[in-house]
């Protein structure tokens, strides 16, 4: 497994094979930021873990060579973080993207250019937002034939206050792209959020979808469990797990985080089958 331990913005620790190309830049002039520039040559997985208790300026810029594929796991712990990302994906590629933060704040502008057909990249990210968290997507699908899925899950807790706005551009003549968004917030105070999904199509031959939903958990979902004997705290407590582990690969740091907010205290062999209730109700 190839991986990059980021603290304070610096590498600190990698293990990386020769599929990878790492170039890193310190603080660049006036602005004061890192650079972080990753090449996959091959197919390969990556994992990108940061840590720091202070703020973080960094841009990352990762290039898809032609017929690549890159399975990358992003972790964010603590921290106030102000990053940047830019993807470029050649031709026959694919990008999957999994993030998973527990941060204190963070602002987040990725860039997506889709430069060669039958590039595709899948976008999911699971958040818990405790403070200001805002996150600016733009997917430009510059060659036909080119495929997005952009995923946004949030929770939001004590004061937190979880944006997110996701733009999709298609230009006259790209045909056969599909575009998929789907953005979800689950505000568990009374502090706003939003949502802004846009689509900017200049194509009639594409598909395209979007959706956006912000609010409690769903009443349906908790009649359901109440009437199976279930308190309302424990399964508003169950329905946060399921939409947070929702479509992850690997369960393993959402779990940690999981456990640091919400704990099982009542009847927790309730929760001991949570794949049986996740089959359930998605």
């Amino acid at each position: 497994m190839n991986k990059i331990i980021l603290g304070h913005g610096e590498i600190i620790e990698k293990s990386l094979d020769n599929k990878i190309e790492l170039t890193s830049f310190d603080k660049q002039n006036f602005i004061d930021v890192r650079i972080l520039k990753i090449k996959i040559l091959e197919t390969t997985d990556l994992v990108i873990e940061h840590t720091t208790t202070n703020e973080v300026k960094l841009d990352i810029y990762i290039n898809l060579e032609p017929n690549t594929k890159c399975n990358l796991t992003e972790i964010k712990k603590e921290g106030n973080y102000k990053l940047g990302y830019k993807f470029y994906q050649a031709e026959n590629t694919e990008l999957n993207i999994t993030k998973v933060n527990d941060v204190n704040s963070v602002k987040e502008l990725l860039i997506f250019n889709l430069n060669g057909e039958n590039a595709k990249v899948n976008y999911l990210l699971k958040t818990i937002s405790k403070l200001d968290e805002k996150y600016d997507l733009m997917v430009y699908h510059n060659f036909p034939n080119t495929e997005s899925t952009i995923t946004n899950h949030g929770v939001n807790i004590k004061e937190g206050a979880l944006k997110f706005a996701v733009s999709g551009f298609v230009p006259k003549d790209k045909i056969n792209c599909v575009l998929n968004q789907n953005n979800r917030i689950i505000n568990l105070t009374n502090n706003n959020c939003e949502i802004h999904p846009n689509l900017f199509i200049d194509e009639n031959d594409v598909i395209a979808n979007h959706s956006a939903h912000i609010g409690k958990c769903k009443d349906d979902e908790m009649f359901y469990l109440k009437s199976r004997g279930i308190n309302e705290k424990a399964a508003e407590s169950l329905l946060i797990k399921g939409f947070l582990m929702q479509k992850l690969p690997d369960h393993t740091e959402m779990e940690k985080i999981i456990e640091k907010y919400w704990r099982w205290k009542n009847e927790p062999w309730r929760f001991q089958n949570i794949r049986y209730w996740h089959y359930l109700l998605w």
